[in-house]
């Protein structure tokens, strides 16, 4: 019956889509266990069902079958599906954090006694909860499976944090432990870590805590709408015109888009940006109808320079579509919006007041259409100005990660640029352009990797490297341990602006719907009436 109801609800146009990203995650968090991922993600999607149903029939119980609120409960259920969601990985990846937390307390504690590296993944494995179990089992098997690629792990692990502990263990069983200053550097590595993911759940938590409550605040005033309408109309039943007219009507599309638009905004500033990389479904199907792939790859040979620019902008920003999936989605979302657009406006009536209203109609039309054309470009400059954000707990991730490799014998330039490419995110077009061209370039493509970049934490970093290959790498990394320390405390300071920066923003514009729901619902309409009023006791 379970199997029956998941494959029902996957096979399903309107929800297929939210099923496969939900799979998609919880196959991260529970490897290995089918079962458990069908659990989680039908339980997930049918509390997001009942939501749905439940709000669309208090709206449609007001407003009966008017397209406006059928539209309005549309929106309304795509901001609070996404929500809770989001809501949802944000918690079991705390949940995870929490557990792995827990999990490296005791590997540390049993591979100092022995020394042994599996045994203490082992012994560790049994005082650990379900989904550290699962992710300790996949970690231990990727480590001892000689046929596979020694960094398979890397491409499933849930977080940087599981990678740079795989990259320990692997430089532990293939090179040794290495004792310096008397103290083991798998146990230094390890402390390291475990710092840092206690920072990371400090900084979730406190972003939980300073956003609480703004879905609600954001989404309520929609509700409130017809509530208002109702109430004014009941003391002043001349009100009905202005309601039920064509400013009401519009009122109402406007205030929902404004609604939409915040909500993503705030959904972008709370929850991190790897939340946002499941493609969706009906691009790849539209890309999949050849006449269509032809037509957009005909497009974009008319104006190469300008989508390949495009193309390594997406690719800076690690962006879930490349440049002829960005463009399909672009085409296709203002396509969509058009349709909407034009059936919405001819619904409202505006058309029929003359040509000045066929004007009127056509600007709208063609402003909502390419607003949405360069909806989604100005959510990547969102998506931008966040990495940037991002930029130096990056390079202490490298620091982690050249720390761990920087005092194995025989490690090279090319190996520790390897596993720096695995972790970048911000930096990522930079490291693999390094170890493309490092073959026939040599150390000036460091260099060059400095005026790109233009970024000091960064740019000392590339000064490592030119410096590795005259006096070695260990001496020329020597400074990193002391580095790593100051950016790391700088990086905590940093955090609690930046998150009380974010949580300002997002309460500041979170209140924007329910002012223009007072303003233009509440307020205008009664002032609008009571100065007719007024006009007509004076001609009186």
């Amino acid at each position: 019956m379970k199997n029956m109801v998941y494959k029902l609800i996957k096979n399903n146009i309107f929800t297929k889509s939210m099923v496969n990203v939900i799979e998609e995650r919880m196959s991260i968090i529970y490897p290995g266990n089918k079962e458990k991922v069908v659990d989680v993600t039908l339980k997930e999607i049918l509390k997001i069902i009942i939501i749905n149903i439940l709000v669309v029939s208090i709206i449609l119980l007001y407003g009966k079958t008017n397209i406006f609120y059928v539209f309005m409960s549309f929106m309304i259920m795509y901001m609070l599906s996404k929500n809770k969601v989001y809501s949802k990985f944000n918690m079991l990846d705390i949940k995870l954090l929490k557990q792995f937390e827990k999990f490296l307390q005791d590997v540390r504690f049993k591979f100092k006694y022995d020394g042994m590296i599996d045994e203490a993944l082992q012994e560790a494995l049994q005082n650990s909860d379900y989904e550290m179990y699962l992710q300790g089992n996949l970690l231990l098997e990727s480590l001892n499976d000689k046929e596979s690629d020694s960094y398979t792990y890397v491409d499933i692990a849930p977080n940087s944090f599981f990678m740079t502990f795989y990259a320990l263990c692997v430089t532990v069983k293939r090179y040794g432990d290495k004792i310096k200053n008397d103290k083991s550097l798998f146990i230094m590595n390890l402390s390291f870590l475990k710092d840092d993911i206690n920072t990371e759940i400090l900084k979730r938590e406190k972003i939980n805590a300073m956003f609480m409550g703004l879905t609600g605040i954001i989404v309520i005033p929609l509700f409130a709408i017809k509530s208002i309408c109702i109430w004014g109309i009941r003391n002043i039943p001349q009100l009905t015109d202005y309601y039920n007219g064509v400013i009401g009507k519009l009122t109402i599309v406007i205030i929902t888009v404004i609604t939409l638009i915040i909500f993503n905004i705030v959904m972008k500033l709370k929850y991190p940006i790897d939340f946002d990389n499941n493609k969706s479904l009906w691009i790849k199907e539209l890309l999949d109808i050849k006449w269509v792939d032809e037509l957009i790859m005909q497009h974009i040979s008319k104006n190469y320079k300008k989508y390949y620019r495009m193309d390594m902008f997406l690719k800076s920003l690690v962006y879930k579509y490349n440049v002829k999936e960005f463009l399909i989605c672009r085409i296709f979302k203002s396509i969509g919006t058009f349709i909407l657009s034009t059936v919405l406006i001819i619904s409202m009536g505006i058309h029929k007041i003359g040509i000045l209203g066929v004007g009127i109609s056509v600007l709208l039309i063609a402003c909502v259409t390419i607003c949405t054309y360069n909806y989604e470009y100005m959510m990547l400059l969102i998506r931008e100005k966040l990495l940037k954000i991002s930029r130096e707990e990056e390079i202490v991730r490298f620091q982690s990660v050249i720390l761990i490799l920087m005092y194995m014998d025989r490690v090279s330039i090319e190996v520790i640029l390897e596993w720096l490419e695995r972790f970048a995110i911000v930096f990522k077009n930079n490291i693999e352009r390094i170890a493309d061209t490092l073959v026939y370039k040599g150390i000036k493509v460091f260099d060059d990797a400095k005026d790109d970049v233009a970024f000091l934490p960064f740019e000392r970093l590339m000064d490592c490297f030119i410096a590795s290959d005259r006096i070695g790498i260990e001496k020329s990394f020597s400074d990193i341990l002391s580095d790593r320390a100051y950016y790391v405390e700088k990086h905590k300071q940093e955090n609690d602006l930046i998150i009380n920066n974010k949580a300002l923003i997002a309460k500041f514009i979170s209140f924007i719907p329910i002012c223009i729901v007072i303003c233009f619902v509440l307020v205008i309409p009664f002032v609008y009436q009571g100065l007719r009023q007024i006009q007509s006791f004076t001609l009186i």
